[in-house]
């Protein structure tokens, strides 16, 4: 299936990121800016022989201490060193003996093709190719350095995305891109290939350019010489009549997947992510293909925490809560007591998560707080920003150094497990999956119709927390229940988002009366930023009736009963 690239290439990451880390001496203190509060420094340290990458032929090496200069580089929110595809567009695998160019001439196109240059890549993996089955596709080329490709798998709300380092890259910068993917194994060079590539420009035959092509030919290195394995088309620039074009090659194209997954042997090799068909819509199908790309979702985001990337921490925090969300959803179908055991580790991470994402959107209120205040009363909220940000920065510290240890690998082990090999309960038949989505929504509506009039922040709260839940199960029936079942999950977001407002409001608040209590001459100042918060947090309990409205009638949720 064809792959659809994100941006394109805009900088290469050669920044260290580490397992060790401790606050930049020259950090200034945090200022109202947002993305200064929100940075964080890291330090290269050496990695243990156990986890290190190592070359074919090559021992691992502890560099010198005085080899070690601290950056001191602060790295933007979202500023993650990532860098778009190789070429940006669509990436398409076509069987290794079609000609590109004759397939594109029979179906009425001009084709005018480039000579052919040639480069040889190191692929790197673990020894039961985790990366690969993940999805990543780790590669050097002594030239080029390294390079770190995160497929979608097919992911719709992904795209593919590719980092790249000098090929004297600290190897904890690369052991942390590749973290969640590994999760502890070593990785070592499993593969030597050489890659052919040429381009074509694909013209209609009115001589109006169509697209622009690269097509790769990979050659796996072996005992007897280099053998053909893989051919890849990417599209490089699309015009406006290209869509025919590209049909035509995605109607010859095959499975794709990083070449590791597909090329060489290995001992044992780690079980690869499959999203189920859309079309499999029995309740077991269901829960893998969205368990499945949770998990996807979770293993693309972690190696961009490091960097401070706060939409990288958010979608991993949904990761989770949809993981868990979908293993109380569907629990009739599972073992009881793994999957509790599962949903317990998982809250424990995503609590941890939490605290940081919390604290980044507490510093971002903030400063739309700020803001709003005459220019000359501004510099009296410059404490309450610095402790915003200090306490911002201390808990990502704490962050990834947790998510650095044994039990958050641990973890993420038993996500992949679950998601590839379920301990289904034993019996005969499953219910639909429509019918497991009745017990959440039935919750929700439960909670909301004994509310009183006026119900309280903690009441409202609940009732975020039992709407994320609906909604999750309504997302996850989506393929079973169709356009009934994703109209119910975006009124729940809109909900969702209503109460959220609520929630940051009341979080928001609470912290700046702490605030005022612990230090002195911010009293006034807090005061003000609280009462500028206030209508936020009215509107938001007043809306939020208007968004049930539009949910509750039972006429949208007759899917339930299919």
């Amino acid at each position: 299936m064809p792959t659809t690239s994100s941006a394109p290439r805009t900088s290469c990451l050669a920044t260290s990121t580490v397992a060790s880390r401790s606050r930049c001496p020259s950090s200034s203190t945090a200022r109202a800016n947002a993305s200064t509060r929100s940075s964080i420094c890291h330090w290269p340290t050496t990695c243990s022989p156990g986890s290190s990458i190592v070359r074919r032929g090559e021992r691992f090496r502890r560099p010198k201490a005085s080899t070690l200069k601290p950056p001191c580089r602060r790295a933007r929110p979202g500023a993650i060193g990532a860098v778009a595809d190789r070429f940006s567009g669509t990436r398409i695998r076509v069987p290794l003996e079609t000609s590109v160019p004759r397939l594109l001439i029979q179906a009425g196109y001009k084709v005018t093709s480039s000579a052919s240059s040639r480069s040889t890549r190191s692929l790197f993996d673990t020894g039961d190719r985790r990366l690969a089955a993940g999805g990543g596709e780790l590669s050097l080329n002594r030239r080029d350095g390294w390079r770190w490709r995160r497929d979608t798998l097919g992911h719709p709300k992904l795209t593919s995305r590719e980092w790249s380092a000098p090929s004297n890259a600290p190897q904890a910068q690369l052991l942390d891109w590749t973290r969640a993917y590994r999760r502890g194994r070593p990785v070592a060079e499993r593969a030597v290939v050489t890659i052919h590539s040429r381009r074509h420009t694909v013209a209609s035959a009115h001589a109006d350019s169509v697209l622009t092509l690269v097509e790769e030919r990979l050659d796996e290195h072996t005992q007897t010489g280099a053998t053909p394995r893989l051919r890849h088309v990417q599209v490089v620039e699309a015009g406006a009549n290209a869509t025919s074009a590209i049909a035509v090659l995605a109607e010859a194209s095959v499975d794709d997947a990083p070449a590791l997954a597909l090329l060489g042997r290995a001992r044992a090799r780690a079980p690869r992510l499959r999203i189920p068909d859309p079309s499999a819509t029995e309740a077991r199908d269901v829960f893998t293909r969205s368990t499945t790309l949770s998990l996807i979702q979770w293993l693309y985001f972690d190696g961009e925490l490091p960097a401070g990337s706060p939409e990288a921490l958010r979608k991993l925090r949904v990761a989770l809560r949809r993981l868990r969300s979908d293993l109380q959803t569907f629990a009739p179908l599972l073992d009881r007591e793994w999957a509790d055991g599962l949903r317990d580790q998982l809250g424990r991470q995503a609590t941890r998560l939490g605290v940081v994402r919390d604290l980044e959107v507490l510093g971002d209120r903030l400063a739309a707080l700020v803001a709003l205040l005459p220019e000359a009363e501004r510099p009296a909220a410059l404490p309450l920003l610095d402790t915003a940000g200090t306490q911002l920065a201390a808990a990502r510290v704490e962050l990834l150094d947790e998510l650095g240890r044994a039990e958050y690998l641990e973890v993420l082990d038993r996500a992949v497990d679950a998601v590839t090999a379920p301990r289904w309960k034993d019996g005969d038949g499953d219910p639909r999956a429509t019918r497991l989505a009745r017990r959440p929504w039935r919750r929700l509506r439960s909670y909301v119709e004994a509310l009183s009039d006026t119900p309280d922040d903690a009441e409202l709260h609940r009732v975020r927390i039992l709407a994320k839940r609906a909604r999750y199960a309504a997302d996850a029936c989506v393929p079973a229940a169709g356009a009934p079942a994703a109209e119910c999950a975006a009124q729940l977001a809109a909900l969702q988002t209503v109460l959220g407002e609520h929630h940051d409001g009341v979080t928001t608040r609470d912290w700046l009366q702490r605030e005022a209590e612990a230090m002195s001459g911010v009293s006034f100042i807090a005061g003000e930023l609280a009462a500028l918060e206030l209508p936020n947090v009215r509107r938001a309990s007043k809306v939020w009736r208007d968004e049930w409205a539009k949910i509750s009638p039972s006429r949208n949720w007759r899917w339930l009963r299919s």
